[in-house]
Parts: C-alpha cells; sequence; structure tokens
C-alpha cells in the first residue's frame, strides 16, 4: 500500500511540474510578444511581433498608393490698391493679399486669383499674378484688368490657388502617428510579423487620406490598424 501510495504522490507531483511548465511558458510568451531591435545606423528600431501578438492587435495593413491630387483652393483677405507707377502693367488696379513667408511658399506661383467683393456671392473676377513691388516678401500682388465694382482701400475677398497639384504619395488617415515631438510616422511591414517605423512628410490630410510630400515608396505595406499599440510597444522597451 505504501508503494502505491508514493507511486500516486510522484504522478501527482509529475502532473503539478508539467502545468506549472506549460503556465510559465504561457507567461513568458505573454510578456515577450514582441522582440526589439536597433536598425543598425539609425535611431529606429525593427519589431518582429509573435503571431499571437499580431492576431490579438488584429493588425491589418494596405499598399501605399500614388493618387492624382486636384488643386486646393484658399480664402484670404485683401485690399485693393493703386497700382506702382514703376509697374509696367496694364491694369489700373491692384490687389495685395498680405501672407506670412510660409504661406506665400504654399501658393501655386503665377496662378491667377478670384477676386470678388465680401459681400459678392459669385465666383468673382479673375486677377492676374504679378510681381511684388520692391520684392515684397509679405504679401502677394494681382493685377485686376475689370476693376468695374471696386475701389482703393476696398476689403475683398480673394481666392488663391495653392500648390501640390499632380500625382502624389496617398495613405489612409488611420495609418499616420505623432510622437512626442510632433514629428509623424507611420509602421512599414516589410516582412511577414515585422514592422518598422518610417518617417513621412504631410502635404495635407483630404477626408480619409493624407497626401504626403515624402515618405514611403508607391506599393509599400503600411500598417492601418494597431500602428499605435506599435509605437507604444516600440518606445516602452527601449
Amino acid at each position: 500500500m505504501r508503494g502505491y501510495r508514493l507511486l500516486a504522490v510522484i504522478v501527482i507531483l509529475a502532473g503539478l511540474q508539467t502545468v506549472a511548465c506549460t503556465q510559465k511558458a504561457e507567461i513568458l510568451s505573454e510578456l515577450k510578444p514582441a522582440k526589439v531591435e536597433r536598425v543598425p545606423g539609425t535611431d529606429l528600431s525593427r519589431l518582429t511581433l509573435t503571431p499571437k501578438a499580431v492576431e490579438r492587435l488584429d493588425i491589418k495593413t494596405a499598399a501605399v498608393r500614388e493618387e492624382r491630387v486636384g488643386a486646393r483652393k484658399r480664402l484670404v483677405a485683401g485690399e485693393v490698391i493703386v497700382k506702382p507707377a514703376a509697374a509696367n502693367d496694364s491694369s489700373k488696379l491692384w490687389v495685395r493679399v498680405p501672407l506670412s513667408p510660409g504661406d506665400i511658399r504654399s501658393v501655386a506661383a503665377g496662378q491667377p486669383a478670384q477676386v470678388a467683393s465680401l459681400g459678392d456671392a459669385t465666383g468673382g473676377t479673375t486677377a492676374r499674378a504679378v510681381n511684388s513691388p520692391n520684392g515684397a516678401k509679405d504679401a502677394l500682388h494681382y493685377a485686376v484688368d475689370q476693376p468695374d465694382g471696386f475701389t482703393l482701400g476696398q476689403r475683398v475677398r480673394v481666392q488663391l490657388a495653392l500648390s501640390g497639384a499632380g500625382m502624389h504619395r496617398v495613405v489612409p488617415t488611420s495609418s499616420v502617428l505623432y510622437d512626442a515631438k510632433g514629428k509623424t510616422w507611420v509602421y512599414t511591414n516589410p516582412e511577414p510579423q515585422v514592422f518598422v517605423r518610417h518617417a513621412i512628410t504631410v502635404d495635407h490630410i483630404d477626408g480619409d487620406r493624407v497626401v504626403l510630400s515624402d515618405g514611403p515608396a508607391p506599393g509599400t505595406t503600411v500598417v492601418t490598424v494597431g500602428a499605435a499599440e506599435l509605437l507604444g510597444t516600440e518606445y516602452g522597451r527601449k
């Protein structure tokens, strides 16, 4: 009887040890769902997730697209001024549009503008882009060839054409991340279960798509769901 009791105790202990090992393995798996490795020569990391972690995060991806983006418009305020005497231009009135240097850079150079009085609900009058007098860098100027209805000093509404029309790389808004310094990123997916952060430069946001002026090449796979969790994993394990 003692022999049977001893054998029973050994079997029970062995079973408990097996259960304990299994639980330990599961715990270790839970603690290490991702392997984080520094990418040589950069401050970025390469994240390799376990299949279970990928499933738990419900990670989804999409390819960077290249699409044609139309010209955007911007409404600003302007003022009707007299044409400078030194200007070699046939018009009688000009419109001065004060803008910051950054805003001036965003305007499509040489493109006409639409000028209208503040109470005008129509499209207004087309005005030609002209060189700013004395090389002024704080405003844009437009010549009005048909000045009927405009008077000197009048405040007007000006619709400007912005730069950026043409083919651009586009990603879904859900793929874009902002770090603590305000920099913008996406996570690329170069291999199954592997994710690497990639810097992007946002030109503008158009509905549910983000138009890039710089970023991954068209066709690159980026994360659209689960990117925030990847960022937390990367920064939390550095």
